[in-house]
Formats: structure tokens, sequence, C-alpha cells
């Protein structure tokens, strides 16, 4: 049985006292100096798993618990998940995940180069603000990687892909194959696997983690088929969502409205939408998302409007509301305040300039969902300016959220009429200080994740930590946003090796 499949069991927990941010001794420069303390309960639960690990992994996997693993205990911490959810979570990151990140990132080492982030690292975080009411939660994603991938042994990464599927199987047993096994034969078959991407990535996993469960989505490149068969990649996602399980053309009146955008907007002069992934959900089929994320490579507000609305086919107060706030939203995050809808964003040459986009919907759905990905890695000033920027945004809305439920409770009198949306920055004074305070200081807690992960240099003086700011419009004209973040090595703050017993 291969190393990768190896169950890791008896994972238990010996409590340890906090200490500072450890490193380990595996004969790499050490990583993650000068570090802030993580908060107790964090801390003790990375060296718990940390303590009953280190002596079991090579020093590759090592290396991606000490990086990601690290970045992602500070972070579940800070959105204030319970100590049994920070453990369990972190157990499945070192059983499951660490073994599939490919091999450590050190001088000379032939790497594969992963779609995943820019730089080319295999993983990327989130944290989801959901509507800056409730409880953040946090996510990651990655590309499976085997040892030897890009090497003359496994030139094209062939061999992760079914050992981790496996391993996955086995340790969330409630995961949902069928969809994954159609989508992931359907785009394979009859295909070269020379890269016509501009990257040789061919799948993607991506975890929701929860207090209790944790679920899995999947993504899929579509453009290695429609090269192999001279079709278009909407050609292609279309053959494939429509020979899926359960896909019949009744219920597939959301993707229609979809296609027929596509095709409109070409037809209308524009440059082709970018058809980029198909995912899914990896649960029931009748319950899962299909998912299509596609780039424009216009940058101006009203090319996102244009495209967050379908091309006017999704028309509502809620959407109108929406793209108001996405404008405060894209004004703060790149100083574009007073600017015309036309002008576009900073030149940015590179495969994941523009804007990403994805739109969702379910079996039976007649109206797909948009969301917008800002890739503000490539647009913004800093990453403290997008972190500024998102924080403030979500506190007003927050603040906003709550104000309104005060009204239509009957706790606040004022001209606003119950169940009508209120606009981020224009609530009345009315809501509660301690619900001010609550809403804060959830953007406190994620300032001071930052500050623990990465050094300060990095947070002003740089951008690339955020790849994307994503948002979609929720009932009542609201932004949910998620801010997704690549824990980039160069830019952690350090301490020295530390051997624990």
């Amino acid at each position: 049985m291969s190393k990768m499949l190896r169950m890791r069991k008896d994972l238990g927990v010996t409590p340890y006292s906090p200490v500072i941010p450890l490193s380990f001794e595996f004969g790499l420069e050490p990583v993650v100096s000068n570090s802030k303390p993580l908060p107790e309960t964090a801390n003790t639960a990375w060296q718990q798993i940390t303590s009953k690990i280190q002596q079991r992994l090579n020093r590759h996997e090592k290396y991606w618990w000490q990086i990601s693993g690290y970045a992602l205990a500070v972070l579940l911490q800070a959105a204030g998940y319970t100590h049994a959810a920070q453990v369990k979570i972190l157990e499945f990151f070192a059983g499951r995940i660490v073994s599939s990140l490919g091999i450590a990132n050190q001088p000379g080492a032939q790497r594969w180069k992963s779609f995943m982030t820019d730089d080319n690292n295999p993983i990327e975080l989130s944290w989801d603000w959901h509507i800056g009411a409730d409880r953040p939660s946090v996510r990651f994603s990655i590309e499976p990687i085997g040892p030897d991938a890009g090497t003359p042994e496994d030139p094209r990464n062939e061999r992760a892909a079914a050992e981790f599927k496996q391993s996955i199987v086995q340790t969330l047993p409630e995961t949902d194959m069928l969809w994954f096994d159609h989508f992931d034969t359907f785009f394979r078959e009859g295909v070269d696997c020379s890269s016509v991407e501009g990257h040789s990535s061919k799948v993607f996993w991506a975890f929701d983690l929860g207090e209790k469960d944790i679920t899995s989505k999947a993504y899929f490149f579509p453009g290695y088929r429609a090269k192999a068969t001279k079709q278009t990649n909407l050609q292609v996602i279309t053959q494939a969502i429509e020979s899926a399980p359960l896909c019949t053309p009744e219920k597939l009146g959301a993707f229609n409205m979809f296609a027929e955008f596509v095709n409109e907007y070409e037809e209308l002069g524009g440059a082709p939408l970018e058809l980029d992934m198909l995912a899914i959900d990896m649960i029931d089929c009748s319950k899962s998302r299909l998912k299509i994320y596609f780039r424009n490579r216009r940058t101006d507000f009203r090319s996102v409007c244009e495209t967050m609305s379908l091309g006017r086919r999704v028309t509502n107060q809620e959407m109108d509301l929406g793209l108001k706030q996405l404008r405060r939203l894209w004004d703060s995050l790149f100083d574009h305040e007073g600017t015309a809808e036309d002008t576009p964003l900073g030149q940015a040459d590179h495969r994941t300039a523009g804007i990403l986009y994805n739109v969702e919907f379910r079996l039976g759905s007649q109206v797909p969902k948009a969301k917008i990905y800002i890739p503000v890695r490539h647009y913004a000033r800093s990453d403290a300016q997008v972190m500024m920027s998102v924080s403030r945004f979500m506190d007003s809305q927050g603040s906003a959220i709550h104000s309104r439920e005060q009204r239509e409770t009957g706790k606040n009198n004022d001209d606003n009429q119950p169940g009508q949306p209120v606009e981020a920055g224009t609530e009345k004074k009315g809501v509660a200080p301690a619900e001010r305070r609550r809403v804060s200081q959830i953007s406190t807690a994620y300032a001071k994740a930052f500050s623990t992960i990465f050094t300060d240099e990095a947070v002003s003086g740089s951008r690339g930590l955020h790849t994307y700011i994503a948002c979609s419009v929720q009932t009542g004209g609201t932004l949910r946003v998620v801010s997704y973040i690549n824990p980039q090595e160069e830019k952690l703050r350090r301490t020295p090796p530390l051997k624990l017993r």
C-alpha cells in the first residue's frame, strides 16, 4: 500500500502549554523569526498534532505541515472554531493532505508547476466572511501532486490523482463519487497530456471545514479535451453536463441561460469569455451545484455589472443593490472613487489577469447565480490595502444587517420600513454598541491572524498573499465575501528550530 494511502490512525492529543510557533529540524532552513505568539488554543491544537506526527512524516511532508498546516491552524483559531474542531481538521490535514502536495520548496528542486497559484504553490487557503454578521469559516484548495511529478518517472503528475481519490473516499466516506467519476473520465478521454492551457494541472480538490464535517469539491479543466476534439470549451462543457447522470434537458434551464449569455457576448463583439473550469460538490448529485469558472479580460466596472447580471438577464432590486455594494468595495480596493464605470484597472500581462467569475446552479434551477473573483494579486496596491478595504466593508455591512434586524424586531424606530434592504454605509446609528463590537471583532481577528502568519513588511509593502476577493449577491442585496490566501513561504514570520518531545 502506498505511503499516501496509509491510514495515519491514533493521532491522539496530548496537552501542551502554549509556546511560540514551532519549527522542525528537517534539513531545510527554519520557517514560520520574530513571530507573534499564536492564540493559546490554536497553538495547543497545532502542537498536539505536531507532537504525534513529526516522527512519521518525511521532510517534504514536514515542510508542508510546518508552512501550510501552521497557517491553517492560525486561521481556524481566529475564525472561532472549537478546539475539538481544530484538532479534527488538523488531523485530516496532517494525515491526508501534506503527503499530497509534492516535494519541499528548496534550491534546485524540480517542483511541479501547479496552476493553483501564480507562484505554483499547490495550496490556497480561504476565509469566508459570509455576509459579515456571522462567524467566518475557513476552507482550502489543493492540487494533488506526487513526489516525482514533473520528472521522467511521472512527467504528467498522473500517479497522485488515483491515490488521492482513494485516500479521500476512505477518510470521508460520505463523499459521493458519481459525478466525479463521470467528469474525470469525460475530460480525460481521448486527450493527450500536452499542455494547451498555459499550465499542466488537471484536477483540483477543495475542502469546506465545518465544526462537525469536512466536505469536498472537485474542479476539472475542459481545455485539454476541447483542444483534442477541436471544439470550444463551452461545447465540451455542454457535452459533459448533458451526458452526466440525472442531467435531463428539463433540469438544465440555468445552464442554458448561461450558455446563451456566453454565445451572445461574443456575437456582440466582445472578446470570447475564457471558460477555465467546471466544478462540483462531492455530494448527492441531485443536491450538488455545478459551477463554471470563466475569465473576462475586461477589467472595467461596467463589464463587471454586465457579467454579474449575465447581460441583464438577472435584474431585480437585490442585484441592483448588490452591484452598488460591490462598487463601494471595488473603489476601496483599487482607489477608484469618483472614476467612470468604464475605467479599467491597471495593466497586467498574465495568464490569470482580467476578472475571474463563476456561475453556479443546481439541477432544476432556471437562473444561475454569478460570483466575481477579483484578482487583487494583480491590481491592488498592497495586501494591507486589501485587508483594510475588505474589513471596513464587512464591518459596515455587518452593522447594517444588525441595524435592519433591530428595526424588524421593533427594537429600534426610524424612518426605514421593515424588510427593505439597507445599503451598507447608510445604516442608522441605532445598532447596539455590543453588536458593532462583535462585528468588528471578526475583522480584528483576521488582521491578527495575518500578522501572526506573515511579516509586517510582506503585508504592507507587497501584494500576492491575497489572491482573490470573491463576492456574490445574497438575499437583501448583501454581499457574501471570501478572501483567498496564498501562504507564501518567503513572507512567513520565522522562529528558531525547536524539537518537540
